[in-house]
């Protein structure tokens, strides 16, 4: 144990950490924009095996697959996806060294090319097609158009040079691909065919391809009428990547609870709806959705029949074990001293021992997220000179004897009660559950969608609401965010698609006010609300405002857009009630929430 260190190496490791600018332990929720630096594969090893196999079976049938994967909060199920990236990682150099050495022989259980593709649930079923489309070209990069286009174009519709003097064709090109892809591939094939024979409008059709709005102009430059952003366009884009990838795509959805989590059961359906449409349409997927354990029964009873009858048997994330726990929190040292240019202590527990994490295990019951936040705290009260490990010891027995609220796996919900108690004990588990907030489009969208219905409810106004809602623009389909309909006036919402609110909107601010001016010349609805990043300015923007008074601009950044999502469920933000305010005038000034009470005083009331 500590015999091992010497006085000097204590304290130089204990510095160490005391001036380290983030400590161990300090992530205690997963993200899937940023990698886990340590996994433990074992809790997890039968989902592996189970998911792998299913990857060999696609590749070989190109049928598509779906399983669910199941865990209470903070038992690693955006974790999960970064072990399975790992995996691909490993797996692709395996394929390579294959590819380069002859005499390697390829059997059934030797690897097969994949990638997994981190699709965040957005908390709003809005543009979620449009939201797997950009997952799936942002992880695999730009040159999947390239990949797709030229295998299509070049291979399969007579698209290559057949002289040095004798250019394909164009015209026939495409005639032979909307051939192969009739209907509503028609406009894809055009764009494809463009990107890869014409170097002068070869750039306008990869904005089109990469879902950026085109002015009609340029629309008809292409010869195209309708948009990626359309659900039917975008599925279409997707089949045609899949078929022709060569690849198996596994699409990680995580947290499936969050359009419930914001816009409740009909978000929820429509959703699952798109998920099937993926699994039916879409050919070598392998979709895993990551779900917690205590909404999964609601989200089988939401779930239609074919759906429930086609997926793969759920499986259930594991607890650590106690030795899990300790090669968790040795590695995660290990790590940490090593980004520090230290060798680690002789004895790998340090600042800890083994009694204390057998303490932190009894207390958490091996949650991964609960163990990390426990060690940080043991961790903290030693570095900090607040108490010694003898002291912890002795206040960690204690703690393990004090009896615990019942771990949230025991939690069950009757779902023979009212709707109205079963949605409050749903409410009250996903509260619970920590989990990042990403402030994209399709996120500030729900939220404000969903500070409107909850004002609106409180005071008891009468309205409805249609999320992705869309009108015609002559022949050319739009959608809108939302559009919230009250006093026999129509209200849109629209956001730009860009990637954060901490920069301007640029072009992107300037198209989702014209989609809103558009709409109004249309009398699709009345009025309408533009949410985009401070700063958000240009010329034609500016006069686009100007000449439509009845389209109101509210401006925010990340950290404003983050409160919103985080309270919309809760109390509404300043920002959320103002925005309000705008369609319900008469709701009066905001008021701060009140104070939360204390335990004793909550007791004193009873």
């Amino acid at each position: 144990m500590y015999s091992e260190l010497s006085d000097d190496d204590k304290q130089m490791y204990l510095e160490v950490l005391r001036e380290a600018p983030l400590m161990p332990f300090s992530n205690f929720v997963s993200r899937g924009d940023i990698p886990d630096k340590v996994d433990i594969q074992r809790p997890r090893s039968y989902i592996d095996r189970e998911v792998y196999r299913l990857v060999r079976q696609t590749y070989r049938d190109r049928s598509s697959r779906l399983i669910p994967i199941l865990g209470t909060a903070g038992s690693g199920k955006t974790h999960a996806y970064h072990s399975f990236k790992d995996k691909e990682r490993e797996n692709r150099r395996r394929m390579q060294e294959m590819e380069n050495n002859e005499e390697v022989e390829v059997s059934e259980l030797e690897p097969v090319d994949w990638t997994i593709v981190y699709v965040p649930s957005p908390p709003a079923s809005i543009r979620v097609l449009l939201h797997v489309y950009t997952c799936i070209i942002e992880e695999v990069g730009p040159e999947i158009l390239d990949i797709v286009s030229e295998k299509l174009v070049k291979e399969k519709w007579g698209g290559k040079k057949s002289g040095i003097f004798q250019k394909p064709n164009i015209d026939e090109v495409i005639q032979k691909g909307i051939r192969e892809f009739p209907g509503v591939f028609a406009d894809c094939v055009k764009a494809l065919v463009t990107y890869q024979l014409d170097k002068n409008k070869k750039a306008l059709a990869e904005r089109w391809l990469l879902g950026e709005d085109l002015e009609a102009e340029e629309l008809a430059e292409l010869g195209i009428s309708s948009v990626i952003e359309d659900d039917d366009i975008c599925l279409a884009m997707i089949k045609i990547i899949t078929d022709n990838l060569d690849r198996v795509l596994i699409l990680y959805f995580d947290e499936l609870e969050s359009p419930y989590r914001m816009l409740g059961e009909a978000a929820e359906r429509k959703f699952l709806e798109i998920l099937k449409r993926l699994y039916n349409e879409v050919k070598g997927l392998v979709i895993v959705i990551a779900v917690l354990k205590e909404i999964w029964p609601r989200i089988l009873e939401i779930a239609d029949p074919p759906l429930r009858s086609r997926m793969e048997p759920e499986q259930e994330l594991k607890p650590f074990s106690l030795n899990d726990l300790k090669i968790f929190f040795s590695k995660t040292m290990e790590v940490f001293w090593e980004e520090n240019n230290l060798n680690p202590p002789l004895y790998p527990l340090f600042p800890l021992n083994e009694k204390l994490i057998e303490v932190i295990y009894e207390k958490t019951k091996g949650n991964p997220r609960n163990s990390i936040k426990l060690c940080r705290r043991f961790i903290e009260k030693i570095v900090m000179d607040e108490m010694t490990v003898d002291e912890l010891l002795e206040a960690g027995a204690e703690m393990v004897a004090t009896p615990s609220p019942p771990p949230m796996e025991e939690e069950e919900i009757d779902f023979s009660k009212p709707r109205q108690v079963i949605r409050k004990k749903i409410e009250d588990i996903l509260a619970e559950e920590e989990y990042y907030i990403d402030v994209n489009p399709q996120s500030v969208a729900g939220a404000a969608l969903k500070t409107i219905i909850k004002i609106g409810e409180e005071k008891q106004k009468d309205f409805k609401t249609q999320m992705e809602f869309k009108f015609l623009l002559g022949k050319r389909p739009q959608t809108l965010a939302a559009m919230i309909e009250t006093g026999g006036k129509k209200w849109g919402l629209e956001i730009p698609s860009i990637k954060t609110f901490d920069r301007s909107a640029g072009v992107a601010g300037y198209y989702a006010a014209k989609r809103l001016k558009d709409a109004i010349t249309q009398g699709a609805i009345d009025a309408a609300i533009l949410i985009v990043p401070r700063g958000t300015g240009g010329a034609k923007y500016e006069m686009l405002l100007q000449n439509n008074p009845n389209i109101h601009r509210i401006e925010i950044d990340n950290k404003i857009g983050e409160e919103l999502i985080a309270n919309a469920l809760k109390y509404p933000t300043k920002e959320g009630w103002e925005l309000a305010r705008i369609i319900f005038p008469d709701i009066g000034e905001y008021v701060s929430p009140p104070p939360e009470e204390s335990p004793n005083e909550s007791n004193n009331k009873e």
